[in-house]
């Protein structure tokens, strides 16, 4: 008798392939990299934000982020805006090419669920689409205590 995975290794699963596919489709249709797609979403999603904050919220290295950054900035995508209370410091945000590229990538990459959904029974299209937000909802209380539990300094994510 074939086992089930557990829930935490198809979760995993489904996310390696959605992003798999996200990194095939980005790069084709746009010419974008991945780690150019990561910055322009993040700073789409959060606005402006310093570097330090952006290298937090995507995972990356801070000098790493500042590499991908500088190119998204030569190319006219990114802006940096010293700050008014603060000149050492430097906010980023999407110029508007930025946000235009940042529609087009939302396009495509809204156009890959929507071909997912296609190997879906359409009956079946509202279950996965609740589950779908209550696994978003989930995940960002999660997010929330664990990084709460990481500033207070307790272990975090169930380790010792």
């Amino acid at each position: 008798m074939a086992q089930h995975p557990s829930t935490g290794a198809l979760l995993r699963e489904v996310a390696r392939l959605h992003v798999q596919l996200q990194r095939t489709c980005v790069t084709e249709c746009s010419g974008t990299t991945t780690t150019q797609c990561t910055v322009l979403t993040e700073l789409g999603r959060c606005g402006p934000v310093t570097l330090a904050g952006l290298s937090r919220r995507i995972g990356f290295d801070k000098s790493w982020t500042s590499r991908a950054v500088e190119s998204l900035v030569q190319e006219g995508l990114v802006e940096k805006v010293a700050s008014t209370q603060d000149r050492r410091t430097v906010h980023l945000s999407l110029s508007p090419a930025g946000e235009t590229r940042l529609a087009a990538l939302n396009q495509t990459l809204n156009a890959l669920a929507d071909q997912a959904f296609e190997y879906i029974p359409a009956e079946q299209h509202e279950t996965v689409r609740t589950s779908l937000e209550l696994l978003q909802q989930a995940l960002l209380t999660l997010t929330a205590r664990t990084t709460a539990q990481a500033e207070e300094g307790e272990a975090t994510c169930g380790c010792e």
